[in-house]
């Protein structure tokens, strides 16, 4: 695990985006992105932490109230934000940049923590935005027992959309559900790389940017109920997480 606070941000109490498998060349990027206002955190490599680890963490080094969470992932690092989802984890928001594989055929709890995602995002309630390329290699060129579900493969079986590729896609739009398909060749490293490098900061700007400034703009009696939703849900998370390790612990000897 290689953290790193990207920018402590500003205010009692900031938005909080973290991203996994993200590394140090975009931090530059990434604040002109998001602003000021948020505190921002990376890992570089695709695991990280429990996201109350890292919300204890940055409470802890900028002395200020964590308010809503952004989980951003690139390539294996959406892993770790399907973990989160998937251990009940309540984000305000989600990027997915070009890292929604699965098993081939994705499996149902690979699909599920998308899926309701991405109905909530329909509604409002939450922001989703997601990204893929055409690497479909991985589908058939890989020898079989390696072969898994592209991006795009899984995108459209979670969202029902048709993600026709583009070299500057306008993406599909449905509520807060933001969905971009890039063209690119069935092998194509550099247009992965290009995700996270280009991609990454621009769905920044153009969705989590303005969707944080809008959380803030909302009445303090709103704010306070909608972040304090998922301040409880973090805290409810954490003490359940410290039980089972109680639990789970040996007894002392006697």
């Amino acid at each position: 695990m290689a953290y790193r606070l990207v920018q402590r941000g500003e205010g009692e109490q900031r938005p909080l985006v973290v991203l996994y498998l993200v590394g140090a060349h975009v931090d530059a990027d990434l604040r002109a992105a998001l602003g000021p206002e948020p505190s921002i955190v990376a890992y570089d490599e695709a695991v990280g932490e429990p996201l109350p680890q890292t919300v204890a963490r940055v409470a802890t080094t900028t002395g200020a109230t964590v308010g809503d969470v952004i989980l951003a992932g690139f390539s294996a690092g959406c892993q770790a934000v399907r973990r989160e989802l998937i251990a009940g984890r309540d984000p305000s928001g989600v990027l997915a940049i070009d890292g929604t594989h699965g098993d081939l055929p994705p499996a149902d709890w690979q699909l599920a923590p998308w899926r309701a995602l991405a109905a909530r995002a329909r509604a409002g309630e939450r922001l989703f935005v997601a990204t893929c390329t055409q690497n479909t290699y991985v589908e058939t060129d890989l020898p079989k027992p390696k072969r898994y579900s592209a991006t795009v493969t899984v995108l459209r079986l979670a969202t029902g959309l048709s993600l026709v590729p583009s070299a500057a896609p306008e993406g599909e739009h449905e509520g807060a559900l933001h969905v971009y398909s890039h063209e690119s060749a069935r092998t194509d490293a550099e247009a992965h790389i290009r995700q996270q490098r280009l991609v990454l900061p621009d769905v920044l700007r153009r969705h989590v940017r303005p969707w944080l400034a809008a959380r803030a703009g909302l009445r303090p009696e709103e704010q306070a109920m909608a972040q304090g939703a998922v301040a409880l849900s973090l805290d409810r998370l954490a003490r359940a997480e410290l039980s089972d390790k109680r639990e789970s612990s040996p007894p002392p000897s006697v």
